[in-house]
């Protein structure tokens, strides 16, 4: 069978095109893959196929949704940007650029290499930009440039004309002369993710030189030594370093399941504009250290045993040794670039304005040393609460600014947990799977309910009067906060978008029913017509 296609045509159905990232995902049902290989041609796929399939229709980049929003039952055709996926500078916009299928490594690398510039984006080397991007995105130099759509200038998007029944191609920005492009392009820097049309290409007109040198630091702490009395003063410890560590600094840390043996932080400082290697070593050391002392102070630290899992910053390999490695910074992107096995995975997120509570410590506590019933413990030794630093550059623009509001958290959390089994492609709602997914499935959901029980089971910033927590990211999406399918969407719309998802003069509701009044473009979270 050949697989060239026409113009805008679709191409035949192989067995990789069901499967999600993560493979509890699968679409069954899947009858075509529109694959666009040129800008031009996004506007043709789009047509032909909301023509042939109407709201059936989905689109994907990376493939790395955390939830089913492509890869389900009634999925039957998928517009796959990853062959659009060139980075490079437009003379003619006076722009740097990225397509939606690109992955982050390949953006990071060509920005780097051809330009020496980077964005403050996420580690993860495979995720796509098309919805990392759109959904706000950060990464390891967030608190030193602030959140990728910060940086975002414009955007290419390909929308759906209703009156004339056909796809057209558009660039909006914040310039744009009408204020309906105006507010679409607002509502692309933090919502676009399957919500109003198919974005083709991202624009930057600026972006911050790439660091010339970086450090990673690593350190590790033994279940066995901790109580739970020291693993608060730890959490406390961290917060604290936190709030005091340069804008050029990231942790990580990883709070593993008591079965992996070990909690770890990852520790990434990187140079500052204009600094030299020997300043900046000399400045990452004393940065290092400092963060050993105070960390070292409540629990000693002992030899890390294996690589950190975990997402963002999932490490493949051991470091070379204990002591701080200098490296140069596109080694630290191939250090901590990792996406991770393809294997079952189940994620809830968090944001925190404050350190935790102590009833949030004594759950989280709890909760890492439950093993489910029915699981060998070796089964939970990849789940983990990982707690990002924050802040810094993202916390300087306001929540209006851009669709994501939340611009005062000092910590962000994922809540994950992972999980493999022989089982094919499509098998996996089989048993015994079936057992084992939900065993986990429940452990993640009594967890955070667990932690935020206060506020509702959810980080609840409206039920919140100590000001600790403030929603959730919508870049992490979580089905069990809502969906349109349960008539609960917005309870999980409202903890990502804040005021910004209804309340706020330019909202997304209003933007949704401007650019997609019959709801071609929908997932089981996307913002509602209504």
């Amino acid at each position: 069978m050949s697989h060239s296609i026409a113009h805008g045509g679709s191409r035949p159905v192989v067995i990789s095109d069901r499967q999600g990232f993560d493979r509890r995902w699968f679409a069954p049902n899947l009858q075509a893959v529109y694959v666009p290989t040129h800008v031009d041609q996004v506007a043709d796929c789009v047509t032909a196929a909301l023509r042939a399939w109407g709201r059936d229709v989905r689109v994907t980049s990376g493939r790395h949704c955390y939830e089913n929003f492509v890869y389900n039952s009634t999925t039957r055709a998928v517009i796959d940007m990853s062959a659009l996926n060139q980075v490079g500078f437009d003379p003619a916009r006076n722009a740097f650029f990225a397509d939606a299928g690109c992955e982050n490594w390949s953006v990071y690398r060509t920005l780097l290499n051809g330009y020496n510039k980077t964005l403050p984006a996420g580690s993860c080397y495979s995720v796509g930009a098309g919805g990392h991007i759109t959904g706000g995105g950060y990464g390891l130099l967030s608190r030193l440039h602030g959140l990728t759509v910060d940086h975002l200038h414009a955007v290419d998007i390909v929308t759906w004309d209703a009156g004339a029944g056909q796809a057209q191609l558009r660039h909006v920005s914040a310039d744009s002369p009408t204020s309906d492009e105006r507010d679409l392009f607002w509502a692309l820097c933090g919502a676009g993710c399957g919500n109003f049309g198919v974005i083709v290409r991202y624009y930057f007109a600026d972006l911050p030189d790439a660091p010339d040198h970086a450090t990673i630091s690593t350190l590790a702490w033994n279940w066995s030594d901790l109580d739970q009395s020291s693993f608060a003063d730890l959490l406390a410890a961290y917060a604290e370093l936190v709030a005091e560590m340069p804008e050029t600094d990231f942790g990580l840390l990883k709070l593993n399941h008591v079965s992996n043996r070990q909690i770890g932080l990852i520790l990434q400082m990187a140079s500052a504009p204009g600094v030299g290697l020997r300043e900046h070593q000399a400045r990452a050391e004393m940065s290092a250290n400092r963060s050993r002392a105070l960390l070292e102070r409540v629990v000693p630290t002992v030899p890390l045993e294996k690589p950190l899992g975990g997402h963002p910053g999932y490490m493949t390999t051991m470091p070379a040794s204990d002591a701080a490695q200098h490296v140069t910074y596109l080694e630290a992107l191939q250090t901590l670039n990792g996406s991770g096995p393809n294997q079952f995975g189940k994620y809830k997120s968090a944001y925190m304005k404050k350190p935790f509570p102590a009833d949030q410590v004594a759950a989280i506590y709890r909760w890492l040393n439950t093993t489910p019933p029915g699981l060998p413990a070796a089964d939970m030794s990849q789940s983990l609460l990982q707690v990002d630093s924050y802040g810094g550059a993202v916390n300087r623009r306001s929540p209006e600014s851009t669709a994501v509001p939340q611009r005062s958290s000092l910590l962000k959390l994922q809540y994950q947990t992972y999980w493999i089994n022989a089982s094919r492609p499509g098998e996996s709602h089989l048993q015994p799977y079936l057992d084992q997914a939900a065993a986990h499935l429940q452990w993640l959901n009594g967890f955070y309910r667990d932690v935020y029980a206060e506020y509702g089971g959810t980080p609840d910033p409206a039920r919140d009067r100590t000001g600790t927590v403030d929603g959730a990211y919508y870049n992490y999406p979580d089905i069990d906060l809502g969906s349109h399918e349960r008539g609960d969407v917005d309870q999980a719309l409202w903890l990502y978008f804040l005021d910004n998802f209804r309340q706020n003069p330019r909202n997304l509701v209003k933007v949704k029913q401007r650019w997609d009044p019959e709801n071609f473009f929908h997932h089981a979270q996307s913002i509602p017509v209504r």
